[in-house]
């Protein structure tokens, strides 16, 4: 991929028009486009693996500076890994499950700067995807062949280096597909927390989702 970093280094102006355009353009099929951005970075020592659906613009864009400035591939996940809001709900879900008690760290909070060595975060398609021009949703993505061969080639990888870590999926769209990457190439991981909510602001059942699935949440994290 380096000489998609070079590109971006070369970059005088980083905006949508100038990131979002046909050389950094993967993939496309029908109204699905993949967009090459500097998420390549895993920590394969990590201790937990926190899984989203695909990178949005913001986070494509944030990237992007991050590389023009000449900082690395790993800062890059440091510094545009849930962001804002949805971190500190995060945060406190994990603090709830007592993550930090297994990880022995005062605070899930740690894992997003001092604590980071044992973070991975990642996502089912680790590069931006964009359906009809605007953030992919998720809707679908099992049945839509672009993407579920792109998660088998790339992600699929992450999933087999870190199947002891403990692995939050953010949402019933990641659950349900890790679930079918799991029982497909019989993975055996060893703490997979399905039905763990995805924490944007725009989920409005986010809260009544962990509370109906923390006590199985505890008990997978107990045995671990």
């Amino acid at each position: 991929m380096s000489k998609y970093l070079k590109k971006i280094k070369s970059l005088k102006k980083i905006s949508k028009s100038n990131i979002v355009s046909g050389k950094f353009l993967i993939a496309k099929k029908d109204n699905i486009k993949i967009y090459y951005a500097p998420f390549d970075y895993v920590n394969s020592k990590a201790k937990i693996m926190i899984v989203g659906i695909t990178p949005g613009l913001q986070q494509m864009l944030q990237s992007f500076e991050v590389i023009n400035q000449g900082k690395s591939l790993k800062e890059v996940k440091d510094l545009s890994s849930f962001k804002g809001s949805m971190r500190t709900g995060l945060i406190k879900y994990l603090d709830e499950l007592e993550v930090n008690k297994k990880l022995k760290i005062k605070s899930c909070e740690s894992l997003f700067n001092k604590n980071s060595k044992y973070l991975h975060t990642t996502s089912l398609v680790k590069y931006p995807v964009f359906d009809k021009g605007k953030n992919y949703s998720g809707a679908n993505i099992l049945k839509k062949k672009i993407l579920i061969e792109f998660i088998e080639k790339n992600f699929l990888k992450e999933l087999k280096t870190l199947k002891k870590a403990i692995i939050i999926p953010l949402g019933n769209t990641v659950s349900s597909t890790i679930e079918y990457l799991n029982n497909k190439y019989d993975l055996k991981l060893a703490c997979f927390l399905t039905g763990f909510p995805h924490p944007s602001g725009a989920n409005a059942r986010k809260n009544i989702q962990f509370k109906e699935n923390k006590r199985n949440m505890k008990i997978l994290l107990r045995n671990k």
